[in-house]
């Protein structure tokens, strides 16, 4: 089976690219703290712009910052519970431990392997032609929280719709999943893990990510 990256690949191209190369132009209706929700993104995304603006950093480097960029600011352990769904329950203390790591991994070296093709020139170009407005946040209660945004791509007439779902973890916001028009990131692996947990069970879903991972990472060294 194939996992298709495009959905994740595409969260994490707007989140930590377009956003970021959107920065010189951002609009942001509603004021926001950083200990609010949008300020938490918002934070990804000045961060991130000060990883691809500095043309100093090394590939290594740039890579090592935008995975603490991530780790720092999405709740990978949600995550991975949300892409198993009713599954994680079904599993033992020590698969829930293996999984959380190895998605964590498989996550990141996707958005990365997407971001590798965007040289710091491309990204610094799109700042004069690209444009991220926040429109609103809401809250579920005090721990779960979503952020409306649009993005505008030089390319594309229409606005693209990211929205950025939260949970407060500690006192900290941070992202769990992305929907880019309304197509969760997350629930684009639930159904495909879903699969193949039904399928073949849970050892055959972490051999299939293993291997995944390893093809990213050979593809990265290339």
């Amino acid at each position: 089976m194939k996992f298709n990256l495009r959905s994740v690949a595409l969260g994490a191209l707007i989140s930590f690219v377009f956003a970021a190369s959107a920065s010189a132009q951002t609009m942001v209706s509603p004021p926001t703290s950083p200990n609010d929700a949008m300020g938490s993104v918002k934070s990804v995304i000045d961060q991130s712009i000060v990883v691809f603006k500095n043309q100093q950093i090394s590939a290594p480097d740039r890579e090592q910052k935008l995975r603490a960029i991530a780790e720092s600011h999405f709740d990978f352990t949600e995550m991975a519970k949300s892409a198993i769904g009713y599954h994680w329950r079904t599993l033992t203390p020590a698969q829930q431990s293996e999984f959380v790591p190895l998605f964590t991994t498989f996550i990141e070296d996707a958005y990365l392997s997407r971001i590798e093709s965007y040289s710091v020139e491309k990204v610094n170009q799109q700042i004069q032609s690209s444009m991220i407005q926040f429109v609103k946040q809401t809250t579920d209660g005090p721990e779960y929280a979503q952020v409306y945004s649009t993005v505008v791509l030089q390319d594309s007439k229409n606005p693209i719709a990211v929205n950025y779902l939260m949970r407060n973890d500690s006192g900290e916001w941070k992202i769990y999943d992305i929907t880019i028009d309304a197509i969760s990131v997350i629930a684009n692996y639930r159904n495909q893990f879903n699969r193949v947990l039904n399928n073949g069970g849970y050892d055959k879903l972490i051999e299939i990510i293993r291997q995944k991972i390893q093809g990213l990472q050979q593809q990265a060294t290339n």
